[in-house]
């Protein structure tokens, strides 16, 4: 029965059943008006969603690939719309764009927020942008697995070419499946379970390391998600404890790894931890990163005796180094309560170029993470060693069977050809912004976290305290744009778009 629901009035009734939750939370805290913020637009929106399942369900046919990736693109365009309603009501000094641009950022797991103040918001709105967050993450699994996997997108166009060498097609959207919705109840029943548990489990490890309630349940789904939501004005690093966020760490490296979720793949190699490119990749950056930011102390020009420093100042800076460079490259966008002690020994004022390269390249393909994907910067890591190597011995035979042969070369060449898109959006973002009235460096900082969705890195980098919510209206909604188009990835958008690409009309 319910595999026949339209998807529109599928998720429309789900997101109205989720406003009841800050709705029974406002009730407990005998805040009536938030409580009746979220319980109306719910109880209409499962009026609505009612009416949209029994209208479109007779309309109901076997949907294709290009189908699939508008309704994905829609997902991303129209839940905000629905989700920022109770915001409207509750919170009406953002005004409309402001709460659309609020609902947008939590449901691409950007993060980015336009309230200033978060003492100043009701409990209940904060948990709703965690929900959200959470929410947009389990659709970004979803619709990787579902969707953009079978048809050799979201970085499995990657994967594909590093185990099919000879196969002339990366992007493929003709390849034959299952049908729409036993792929989805097949990787929802994988998901689901790994997804909720390990949220339910950092939350109470949160919780037992003192972390109020709300500021729990909000980390735990910020964490799993990669949103980097927070309901407190100093963010993850207010409760100040090395214990929670070395637990945050782990999760967000497992978040933000394929390994967990890979029984949902419907393509490519199934591949454990230990053998994961794009596991050992990001602990390689991080660790960079957090070196050179350590030990610039040494090799550098900062003029502060050694001496003088103890080796607890010492551990600080590494521990904000490496936490900080981990959050980034997750595009999660937590800051360590250690991170001045590593600004301090790096000798930067503001090392944002580092963050801002570390969200760029972003997390692993087919998990909550944004960015251009570790799978494809380890593809061209291995194309750019092979031609190295070349250079030296000309004619030299490079070994290792045909998948890392597929992977250096059509590989890389999609993954070159992925690069080159981000890039291209991202200038375009710049350009929208800057003519906006945007400053040059603020608008390359924003539009890089919009991309990458990593929200919190326009606050840290830009270090701009009111974050977002200094735009107008109109940089609002460029910035959505740029979060929806990171979100989806723009190789799926040219997909969608290239007539070569579409099914024929006799196909089935």
């Amino acid at each position: 029965m319910l595999r026949r629901v339209p998807v529109t009035a599928a998720l429309l009734a789900l997101l109205s059943l989720l406003m009841l939750v800050p709705s029974i939370h406002a009730a407990t805290d005998s805040d009536w008006r938030s409580a009746r913020g979220f319980l109306y637009p719910a109880l209409f929106g499962l009026f609505v969603a009612a009416g949209l399942g029994t209208l479109l369900r007779p309309m109901s046919v076997r949907e294709t690939a290009r189908h699939e990736l508008i309704t994905l693109l829609m997902i991303w365009v129209s839940l905000p719309i629905v989700a920022s309603v109770p915001l409207v009501l509750i919170t009406p000094s953002i005004g409309t764009s402001g709460a659309w641009f609020e609902m947008v950022a939590a449901l691409t797991t950007t993060g980015g927020t336009v309230f200033s103040d978060h003492g100043s918001v009701p409990p209940s709105v904060q948990l709703w942008r965690g929900l959200m967050g959470w929410f947009g993450g389990l659709l970004t699994l979803l619709g990787a697995y579902v969707i953009l996997a079978p048809r050799r997108l979201g970085g499995y166009e990657v994967m594909v070419a590093a185990d099919s060498l000879g196969d002339d097609r990366s992007v493929d959207m003709r390849v034959a499946g299952a049908a729409f919705d036993d792929r989805t109840m097949r990787a929802l029943k994988t998901i689901l379970p790994i997804y909720g548990g390990m949220t339910a489990f950092l939350a109470i490890v949160f919780n037992v390391l003192d972390k109020p309630g709300l500021s729990a349940a909000v980390h735990a789904m910020s964490v799993v998600s990669t949103s980097g939501i927070s309901s407190e004005d100093g963010g993850f690093a207010a409760s100040r404890s090395y214990y929670a966020e070395a637990v945050a760490l782990v999760f967000m490296v497992l978040a933000a790894s394929r390994v967990f979720y890979a029984p949902a793949a419907q393509v490519g190699r199934k591949i454990g931890w230990r053998a994961d490119p794009e596991l050992r990749m990001m602990l390689v950056m991080a660790g960079l990163a957090t070196a050179v930011l350590f030990l610039r102390h040494w090799v550098g020009v900062l003029t502060i005796d050694v001496d003088e420093i103890g080796s607890t100042d010492g551990f600080s800076a590494l521990w904000g180094g490496f936490f900080t460079s981990i959050s980034f490259i997750t595009t999660t966008g937590f800051q360590s309560h250690a991170w001045e002690s590593a600004r301090d020994w790096s000798g930067l004022a503001n090392p944002g170029l580092i963050l801002l390269s570390l969200c760029a390249i972003g997390g692993g393909a087919a998990t909550t993470a944004g960015g251009i994907k570790l799978i494809r910067a380890y593809a061209l890591l291995r194309h750019g060693v092979r031609e190295l190597e070349r250079i030296a011995q000309p004619h030299s035979i490079a070994g290792s069977g045909a998948g890392p042969r597929g992977l250096r070369r059509q590989g890389a060449l999609i993954a070159w050809t992925f690069m080159m898109l981000f890039i291209l959006a991202l200038v375009g973002s710049m350009l929208g912004l800057t003519l906006s009235g945007m400053r040059f460096s603020d608008a390359l900082v924003a539009s890089v976290a919009a991309l990458s969705n990593t929200g919190p890195a326009f606050q840290l980098i830009a270090a701009e305290p009111l974050g977002f919510a200094v735009f107008d209206a109109v940089q609002h909604k460029i910035l959505a744009a740029a979060m929806i188009l990171g979100r989806i990835e723009t190789l799926a958008v040219i997909a969608l778009i290239n007539p070569n690409e579409w099914p024929s009309r006799n196909a089935t």
